[in-house]
């Protein structure tokens, strides 16, 4: 028996002759008939378990977070009408929620905040479900400093105070389009 020893510059050569889809890529690119063949797999190679395996975890979607903690900005908005105002350094928005006042005290809302981004977290509103109520923007049309609310019998109100006072929102999110309806 002979045994032969090929370098994996001699494998990858005999890999391209012996495939005309590779070598037609090779040579023509973008341009290629088979282009959309080009991309590899390139996963994790199977460990022959069936069960599921965590291949990584999402980031956190708030800019100025840097624990591993689970962030309320992974809650989806449940909270869909409000009403908003942009008044120059600071932009307001009017949240309804009826009775808000007696049903929560202050320690039931949260607020966090990053340079684009807020999420308003409401507990304890709902008798029904113990999800929260929640009003979030992951990038808003511009930056701010700071936000705060406050809270009254039938509604919330929230302060976004701006870095630059002088651009004008037409919108909260910056799509440009609203994820919510605007009252």
């Amino acid at each position: 028996m002979i045994a032969t020893m090929t370098s994996p510059d001699d494998t990858e050569q005999a890999e391209r002759r012996t495939s005309a889809l590779r070598d037609n890529i090779e040579r023509k690119g973008n341009n290629a008939y088979y282009f959309a063949h080009a991309h590899k797999a390139d996963g994790p190679v199977w460990d022959g378990k069936e069960e599921p395996k965590l291949l990584a975890k999402k980031p956190s979607s708030i800019e100025d977070q840097r624990s591993s903690t689970p962030s309320s900005f992974d809650i989806k908005s449940n909270i869909t009408s409000y009403a908003f105002s942009d008044e120059g350094a600071t932009v307001k928005l009017y949240i309804t929620m009826e009775g808000v006042g007696e049903k929560c005290s202050d320690e039931d809302v949260t607020l966090e905040h990053g340079t684009t981004s807020f999420c308003l977290l409401v507990n304890n509103y709902n008798d029904k479900s113990s999800e929260p109520m929640c009003l979030s923007f992951l990038k808003l049309t511009a930056e701010i400093s700071s936000a705060k609310f406050r809270k009254k019998a039938d509604r919330i109100i929230l302060t976004l105070t701006k870095v630059d006072p002088d651009k004008t929102w037409h919108t909260i999110n910056c799509k440009g389009t609203p994820d919510h309806e605007v009252v």
